[in-house]
């Protein structure tokens, strides 16, 4: 053991968080997880493989996994649309709101000074209307390093580190008071995220909306298929649902239909690759 007398001044340093930093700490005030329920399954791959393999052969691109599981989310949000619902929750009042657009905010990573690279929340609008090929240029068009690549990502950068923290955490919060400002800065109800691209098999967080789609890594795992163990590329699908807009049975119908829609994209789908095909 040390002596107390010993100067530990050596052993550790103080750091003061950057204005970023303090200002997203306003954003974590806002989630609640004692309001949010998970829940979680495997989903088989080879349905989502043959989809990007026809895509590919036929149209010149092969969607990524966050385009399938977008487009496959906003297909479930129409069949069941009260999933698609938000309750704003404020001091002032409680007041559920049915969206009727199937605008899904995604996970962007986006490239910034010295190659560093931070996630951002990027909506795309009006999803149930869009191909996958149009959805999967717009979220290449957000990951722009150019910070004026898009109004979104510059007003949220000025905010950051333009104005004081206590200003920029104010002006964060607004959209919680607002329908307006929710659709326009946070978009619908459905946000979708996945930690696959570093490697994580999955994740389970709160956060700022109401209903959350994640998913894992896809990689080769133990299955049994017809009584059979064998190797099958899966992926773990998760969703975060507030429980005070949809119970458990709801909430599981969507879940369902949601994980069909991807085991069975390659018929599902097939329509959704290119508009007019």
């Amino acid at each position: 053991m040390r002596d107390s007398s010993e100067d530990f001044g050596n052993l550790y340093e103080s750091i003061k968080p950057d204005r970023a930093s303090r200002a997203f700490w306003s954003l974590n005030r806002e989630m609640n997880p004692a309001n949010k329920v998970s829940f979680i399954r495997y989903i088989d791959c080879a349905g989502i493989e043959q989809l990007r393999r026809y895509a590919s052969e036929k149209f010149g691109f092969k969607p990524s996994y966050a385009t399938i599981v977008t487009k496959s989310a906003s297909l479930a949000l129409k069949e069941y649309p009260y999933a698609n619902r938000l309750l704003l929750d404020n001091f002032f009042r409680k007041r559920m709101v049915q969206f009727h657009n199937c605008d899904i905010t995604v996970a962007v990573e986006k490239n910034v000074e010295q190659n560093e690279a931070i996630v951002l929340a990027e909506t795309i609008y009006g999803v149930e209307e869009k191909d996958m090929k149009t959805m999967q240029q717009e979220v290449m068009a957000m990951s722009n390093p150019k910070t004026d690549a898009n109004d979104r990502w510059t007003l949220f950068y000025n905010l950051l580190t333009k104005l004081p923290v206590f200003l920029s955490k104010l002006i964060i919060g607004m959209p919680k008071y607002s329908v307006r400002l929710w659709i326009k800065h946070r978009g619908g109800a459905c946000f979708v995220n996945s930690p696959a691209r570093y490697g994580v098999d999955f994740l389970v967080a709160d956060m700022l909306w109401p209903l959350t789609v994640s998913y894992g890594w896809a990689k080769d795992r133990p299955s049994v298929v017809e009584g059979e163990l064998c190797v099958r590329k899966t992926m773990p699908l998760i969703i975060i649902f507030d429980r005070r807009i949809m119970a458990g049975v709801p909430a599981a119908k969507f879940f369902n239909r949601l994980a069909e829609i991807l085991e069975n994209a390659d018929e599902e789908l097939k329509g959704h690759c290119v508009v007019g095909h």
